[in-house]
């Protein structure tokens, strides 16, 4: 085939990647053994990480359907796969949604004020909670808006005044280990009940902290995932064990900024980069992070068998409709609704929107329409380009039926099924995880955290 031009996209090849090779020859094998190995380490089995290791296997497969793309001036035709759009899992899906929520947070929900980061974590101790009730991160995400709104309403001249938070937790931290914490974009303010909006200078991390900490603990007592005996352990501790991190901010007109601190929000849980799988030798390595402010040298390279890798990547697959993201005070749905219903109001009636969701109904259409810009913006590359007369590609048709597809592409010559490898021999059997070890033998002194 020949190497397109200078400055024409060409379309990725997930089969090249170590993700794929891993998941192509042990997805099968960590189905069926993951109960026995794998879930006092992360919890149960759960039917979508299966479906979501199926579906990632198609994602880039032109076998499974594809859009055909012509250029009207020079006649050019092309054919581009579908993707799997797998949360938290397929770097280029995920990838994809981290650009439009980061567009869309910055261009429809945050107002044109100083912002500032938030990162809100918690003792290892508490973890294990959020392996076996992932649902209750959720609980994380409400101490933190508790502890900021507090904060802010306390410095605040109009105490009513609500600050406008962003929040996402993640439970996965930097070395494919479990890490539960909330990060969080917040106005460097407060607004009253006319819209008017103070400015707030720095807020005093070590009381907000010892707020979330307060808040956390309250939350997962009213909820019955920790006793008193847990708190009483808790308060022992010489250090907090919980953290509030606030991190440099952004100025109202700086677009850009405010894009980049919002792709953080939902980063995924791995780089495909730092991921390598070397199959002659049954290892998977994973490079460590460039070192940060504070640190002077990189962790060392980590090392997994190849069953240990998968279950470790596929534990933070989220369940489907699980909420990552939420939004609080100025910059909560029902404010956001009554802001717009006001401004609706106020000007020239338009066509209507979905009587369900309509800020659901203009995302889904800001996505739709977003696919040859993002990829512009991760390339600088314009995807839709003709690499014959520069012209401009538009979709023609979408092919989803087996015996179309199987027709064009026999006829490109491209038909070829690829043979997935023979398999390979059972992994050998590897010891506890010892963080679990240690939280199990401290847990057996408090009643009710699991």
């Amino acid at each position: 085939m020949d190497t397109a031009p200078a400055g024409v996209y060409e379309s990725r090849n997930p089969r090249a990647s170590s993700l794929y090779a891993l998941v192509e020859d042990y997805y099968e094998e960590l189905e069926r053994i993951y109960d026995d190995r794998y879930q006092q380490r992360y919890g149960r089995w759960r039917p979508v990480i299966g479906k979501v290791l199926r579906k990632y296997l198609e994602c880039g497969d032109l076998h499974r359907g594809f859009a055909r793309l012509g250029c009207d001036g020079c006649r050019y035709h092309a054919i581009l796969a579908y993707s799997c759009k797998c949360r938290l899992f397929c770097p280029s899906c995920q990838q994809k949604r981290v650009l439009l929520f980061a567009e869309w947070l910055d261009t429809h929900i945050l107002a044109e004020v100083h912002h500032a980061q938030f990162v809100f974590t918690i003792p290892k101790l508490l973890r294990p909670i959020f392996k076996y009730h992932p649902r209750d991160l959720g609980l994380l995400c409400k101490s933190a808006w508790q502890a900021l709104k507090q904060m802010f309403q306390e410095v605040a001249w109009d105490p009513s005044a609500l600050p406008g938070v962003v929040l996402s937790v993640q439970s996965y931290g930097d070395r494919l280990n479990l890490h539960p914490h909330v990060h969080a974009i917040a106005g460097r303010g407060v607004w009253s009940s006319d819209g008017s909006f103070e400015a707030i200078p720095a807020l005093d991390t070590r009381q907000l902290m010892l707020l979330f900490r307060h808040h956390v603990i309250k939350n997962l007592l009213a909820a019955g995932r920790i006793s008193q005996a847990a708190v009483e352990i808790l308060d022992r501790f010489h250090h907090p064990g919980f953290s509030a991190y606030e991190g440099a901010g952004v100025s109202a007109d700086d677009s850009a900024a405010r894009e980049r601190l919002a792709s953080y929000l939902v980063h995924p849980p791995f780089a495909l980069a730092r991921l390598h799988y070397d199959r002659d030798a049954g290892v998977v390595t994973y490079d460590p992070r460039a070192p940060s402010r504070g640190h002077s040298s990189p962790a060392a390279r980590q090392q997994f068998s190849p069953l240990d890798a998968l279950a470790a990547l596929t534990a933070f697959i989220p369940e489907k409709g699980q909420q990552i993201v939420r939004y609080y005070g100025y910059y909560s749905n029902k404010a956001r609704g009554q802001r717009r219903r006001q401004a609706a109001a106020a000007a020239i009636p338009g066509p209507p929107r979905s009587p369900d969701n309509p800020q659901d109904d203009d995302f889904r259409r800001f996505c739709r329409r977003a696919w040859a810009r993002l990829i512009g913006k991760v390339y600088l590359i314009d995807p839709l380009t003709c690499p014959k007369c520069g012209g401009r590609l538009r979709i023609i048709s979408f092919i989803d039926n087996p015996s179309v597809i199987e027709k064009i592409l026999r006829h490109l010559k491209l038909w070829d099924l690829p043979e997935r490898s023979p398999p390979l021999p059972p992994a050998t059997t590897l010891a506890p995880d010892p963080d679990f070890l240690q939280w199990a033998a401290t847990a057996r002194q408090f009643d009710g955290i699991d």
